[in-house]
């Protein structure tokens, strides 16, 4: 009878002191991903008791200059952040692998369970001005492009443009 009694108590004065510690502890995670540019982008996100800075590196696929940004907001603002808050990075992090250029300057980034009228604009993760080295993405070249879709349809819909495209034309 004791013996659990002890365990117990071990287990209560552990979390107490464990738990103490983590409060004012941030959270660090990290990862990688590609572009649809073929960049090369490592993560690494810092979690906070305020806010949570999503600090990212990325390397043009053929070599060349690393870019780095960093985004900062509060999504524990969003009332569903709390519960899901790996579905909502899992969200942030697919939209920033869909950009072409995740350091350039864009609307700020929100995940879906957070969106506009769920959560206060807060909530979504800003691009930190003057964090790392230009953000610009690189100047495009005067060449025109020989497909219409590449040039007047985002990605995502080039196939369904190319279909259009070629019927229109012929």
């Amino acid at each position: 009878m004791r013996l659990p009694l002890a365990l117990l108590g071990l287990i209560a004065v552990g979390a107490a002191a464990g738990g103490a510690g983590r409060e004012a502890e941030e959270v660090a995670l990290a990862g990688r991903f590609s572009t649809p540019e073929q960049q090369r982008c490592h993560w690494e996100l810092r979690s906070g008791e305020e806010a949570s800075e999503l600090r990212l590196s990325c390397r043009p696929a053929g070599g060349g200059a690393a870019r780095s940004c960093a985004y900062r907001g509060e999504p524990q603002r969003c009332p569903a952040y709390g519960a899901r808050s790996r579905q909502y990075w899992r969200q942030i992090l697919g939209r920033l692998r869909r950009r072409r250029h995740p350091c350039a300057r864009g609307s700020p980034l929100s995940a879906r369970l957070c969106g506009p009228g769920r959560a206060p604009p807060e909530a979504q993760l800003r691009l930190m001005p003057g964090h790392g080295p230009a953000t610009t993405p690189p100047a495009v070249t005067a060449e025109p492009s020989r497909d219409p879709a590449e040039t007047y349809c985002a990605e995502r819909w080039h196939s369904l443009c190319s279909f259009f495209v070629g019927f229109w034309e012929g």
